[in-house]
């Protein structure tokens, strides 16, 4: 059974390997370690003709999504708070989502989020991301800056 120290490790090393790894599509390979290959992703907020909420089924289709939504933009998260229950293996984390133009390093959006996090422990005794329910509170701001294409 993971402890208290080893899953909050886990989650500040994912914070920090998803604003580094998790937007390119050379780099997404090092975050296949963090979700399960049928991560359930629920995004509450709505991109342009499409379903609210936004809902993914797959890994693959979840890194698609972020590979293809960060082509202009990339973006940093930050923690502000984290609490983890190691009975129920869940994860909640109010998150500081800073996103910067890609040519210019200009910050274009700084806005708080919620991540609420479901998680199982492998055969081997390491942790994986079995589903992640996103909430921001300025949707239509953050949404704008996905490119889709």
């Amino acid at each position: 059974m993971v402890n208290y120290d080893q899953f909050m490790d886990f989650m500040k090393k994912y914070f920090e390997d998803y604003s580094q790894y998790a937007q390119d599509e050379a780099t997404m390979p090092r975050m296949d370690k963090y979700w399960t290959e049928d991560i359930q992703v629920t995004a509450y907020f709505q991109l342009e003709g499409g379903d609210y909420p936004f809902r993914m089924t797959t890994r693959r289709e979840w890194q698609d999504f972020l590979i293809k939504g960060h082509l202009t933009v990339w973006e940093n998260l930050q923690p502000i708070d984290l609490m983890v229950d190691t009975r129920q293996l869940k994860a909640t984390s109010m998150l500081k989502v800073v996103k910067f133009d890609r040519k210019t390093d200009k910050e274009l959006v700084n806005l708080d989020g919620i991540g609420y996090y479901t998680l199982v422990e492998t055969d081997e005794g390491n942790l994986c991301i079995k589903s992640l329910d996103f909430f921001t509170g300025d949707a239509s701001t953050f949404t704008k800056l996905y490119t889709m294409k």
